[in-house]
């Protein structure tokens, strides 16, 4: 019964694919997704993707996965919001936004206006904003990484006000579970949250207050997940490392269900490879979750020097295929790749989806998972786009797909029983 299920969802979807293809603009789908998904999102093979079970989203940045128009209409419509209009200067970013409270003493800098005032006087800066907090195709150039870090600036002092984060991430969290998702590994760098009165929180703070919005979505979807990824720059002197990785290691022991290691982030080919940081990163006494290879730079060794590490997930390991033996080794010891396919071309590392080498990743068996990254920067939704898109471009079958998702479990018996469960619920709606 079930090679026979298989084979049914595949044939449907092959169909499906074919009707897409037939009405979606020659190349649009392999080099320009954002102008592809109109056409796909009115598609039967996306609602078919949408309806699917998807497992647990495993490579995410909080500062940049939410539903960008939901939070921005939240700011807009706030009238405690502030917007920074003046020329760019060294400590505000042009068109950043922020609670008043997030303000020292009360006191209003010179540049930053009431958001509901500027709206007033010009109401085509709702548009404006909107374009400087997300990034498109056309942005892509040799300064595309400066861009993306100014658009997680611009949110900081909006989005690290309590009540605003509790509702957004709540939404977040609920449009996660409704897309399918049994949870979320959410990379996070400390951060500074504050309330209306402006005290800041305590670090240990940001952790409860997102355990805290977990267990009001389990109220509707008890078996949603929030786990963290306690993480710090590339780029910073390796001495810096150890006091951030000691931090972690408090944290994974106060919250074993809930954080659950290390990271360091950061655009890999201006900051310090991680040969760099490896002798302090041998001695962690908390689990090593590395981004490397998110690039195209063939002298990029992070991939190899991360298998140094006692390390079992890699984010992104674009470029693992130019190291044959560490790839093998990659598959010997099941080390998880998070591939990100729409970031990875948003960031300018694949001009075609088609040339994607987590296709050949796939195909050759190893563990593979398919996430979003910053989904609030690139207009995508928190997977779905991703799947489609890796299905049309890299001639997946729909085995491959439920392969994928079934690695983002980790073998996990429950979740992974939950998972068939609702599949099989799936293929009997086609």
């Amino acid at each position: 019964m079930e090679k026979f299920e298989i084979m049914d969802i595949e044939y449907t979807a092959e169909q499906l694919k074919r009707q897409l293809l037939a009405e979606c603009p020659q190349g649009l789908i392999g080099k320009d997704f954002q102008k592809a998904l109109p056409y796909l999102r009115k598609s039967a093979l996306y609602r078919l993707f949408y309806a699917m079970p998807k497992g647990r989203l495993m490579h995410a940045h909080i500062e940049a996965t939410f539903d960008a128009h939901f939070a921005l209409a939240q700011a807009f419509s706030s009238s405690d919001t502030y917007v920074f209009l003046a020329e760019e200067t060294p400590q505000f970013r042009h068109m950043q936004l922020a609670h008043k409270a997030w303000f020292a003493g009360g006191e209003i800098p010179a540049g930053w206006e009431k958001i509901s005032a500027a709206l007033a006087e010009d109401p085509q800066l709702r548009d404006r904003i909107y374009d400087m907090c997300t990034s498109d195709i056309e942005n892509i150039d040799e300064n595309i990484w400066p861009k993306f870090e100014a658009i997680f600036d611009r949110y900081k002092a909006l989005n690290n006000y309590v009540p605003f984060f509790k509702k957004v991430y709540t939404k977040v969290l609920s449009d996660m579970a409704a897309e399918g998702l049994m949870g979320v590994d959410f990379r996070y760098i400390s951060q500074t949250l504050f309330d209306k009165s402006g005290h800041r929180l305590e670090s240990d703070e940001y952790v409860d207050l997102v355990r805290e919005i977990e267990r009001e979505v389990q109220k509707t979807y008890p078996y949603f997940r929030v786990r963290l990824i306690y993480s710090y720059y590339k780029g910073v002197p390796a001495d810096t490392v150890p006091e951030r990785l000691e931090y972690a290691r408090h944290l994974v022991e106060k919250y074993p269900d809930t954080v659950i290691g290390f990271d360091m982030v950061g655009e890999e080919d201006c900051g310090k490879d991680l040969k760099y940081y490896g002798e302090v990163l041998s001695a962690a006494r908390v689990p090593v979750i590395m981004h490397a290879g998110e690039t195209v730079d063939p002298e990029n060794r992070n991939v190899k020097y991360a298998m140094q590490l006692d390390i079992s997930r890699i984010g992104h390991g674009m470029n693992l295929y130019r190291y044959p033996q560490v790839e093998e080794i990659v598959n010997e010891r099941g080390v998880m790749l998070e591939v990100c396919p729409l970031s990875n071309q948003l960031l300018g590392y694949v001009p075609d989806l088609r040339q994607h080498p987590a296709a050949g990743y796939i195909k050759r068996g190893l563990n593979v998972t398919i996430s979003s990254d910053d989904c609030a920067i690139f207009g995508t939704n928190y997977i779905t786009d991703d799947l489609v898109l890796a299905y049309l471009n890299w001639d997946l079958t729909m085995a491959d797909i439920k392969r994928c998702l079934l690695n983002s479990l980790e073998g996990d018996p429950a979740l992974t029983s939950l998972f068939e469960s609702q599949w099989h619920v799936f293929e009997n709606t086609l």
